[in-house]
């Protein structure tokens, strides 16, 4: 575990320490292959958003027919996600590094602010028929088709998530978690579906409502992860670890401000300002290597220390770009 003295401008960033950088953005190669797989997910979500929709339409089921809407939101979603790849792919790798972390977290709280904006309309309709119910005729050829959309959904799920392990894409990791969703969301659609043959009562709408909570909960999960990987909020008990091992180093200033920065894949770095006499000295030096090998191996944290005139020089810098330069 190394230690960098910063990545801004100065005579101590040019004295590496060694490396505790985040990790760089996609390759060119990753870019085109994520490219690719958004592109897949926009048309095979357009598809099942036609299937739904028909059936839907055809059998009067708010509940499929609300299931066909948010099919429509997946596609745009991964629409959305196409449109920020070729964007990246066409700014470069320099700076990709400047953005790419930041950019595909912003993306991703917004996708989640999608999901959770389509639950509060589902549970809108559901009401709607609930105080107003309207007869669903069920049909065998329509429940074979809607079972036939779960399935996708379910393959859908493991074709992100293999994919999302291979490139580390946040992007992917959502679009993943809605797929499962989606799949058990049909499912219970189905299930809806099938009730309406035996029950009078407005079971399409009560499964509607569920399947409305489901969602907005789901995304209000994922909306509160993003946020804080976008303003680089990192755990309070993270803070508190991370400030009381930096005041035990004699080498560390813990009186100035320590900052952080969360990178793509959810990993913390954390900024500290290094005493200069530290830095001229040997055993300074290697007080500085314990201190980020400890609290790397306690938290999890990647430390990466700075002179307090470059923490000040660095403030107009992006943290992504501190965290990309400082050497492995």
């Amino acid at each position: 575990m190394g230690i960098s003295c910063a990545a801004v401008a100065g005579p101590v960033a040019s004295q590496p320490l060694g490396g505790i950088a985040a990790k760089g953005g996609d390759s060119i190669k990753q870019q085109s292959l994520v490219l690719k797989i958004f592109t897949a997910g926009t048309l095979l979500n357009l598809l099942l958003f036609g299937v739904k929709l028909y059936v839907g339409l055809s059998v009067n089921s708010i509940c499929i027919w609300s299931d066909a809407i948010n099919n429509l939101a997946d596609a745009l979603s991964c629409l959305a996600s196409l449109g920020f790849t070729v964007l990246m792919l066409r700014l470069g790798a320099k700076i990709q590094r400047e953005v790419s972390a930041k950019g595909e977290q912003l993306l991703s709280f917004l996708l989640s602010a999608v999901v959770a904006g389509v639950g509060v309309s589902f549970a809108w309709s559901s009401l709607e028929r609930l105080i107003y119910p309207t007869p669903v005729w069920f049909s065998m050829k329509f429940f074979f088709i809607v079972l036939f959309t779960a399935v996708a959904k379910l393959l859908m799920f493991f074709f992100y998530r293999v994919f999302a392990r291979k490139t580390g894409s946040p992007v992917l990791r959502v679009l993943q978690a809605d797929s499962l969703m989606d799949c058990f969301i049909t499912t219970a659609t189905l299930l809806s579906f099938t009730l309406t043959r035996f029950l009078s009562f407005a079971v399409d709408a009560v499964f509607g409502l569920a399947i409305s909570v489901i969602l907005f909960i789901g995304a209000a999960k994922l909306i509160a992860t993003h946020l804080r990987a976008l303003l680089n909020l990192a755990p309070r008990q993270t803070r508190e670890q991370v400030a009381a091992a930096a005041a035990a180093c004699e080498a560390a200033d813990s009186a100035a401000e320590i900052r952080y920065f969360i990178g793509r894949d959810q990993d913390i770095t954390a900024f500290v300002c290094a005493r200069p006499e530290a830095l001229a000295q040997e055993d300074g030096r290697a007080a500085l290597e314990r201190l980020a090998a400890k609290t790397k191996e306690t938290t999890g944290v990647k430390l990466c220390f700075l002179l307090q005139t470059d923490f000040i020089q660095s403030q107009g810098r992006s943290g992504s770009a501190a965290a990309e330069e400082s050497d492995e």
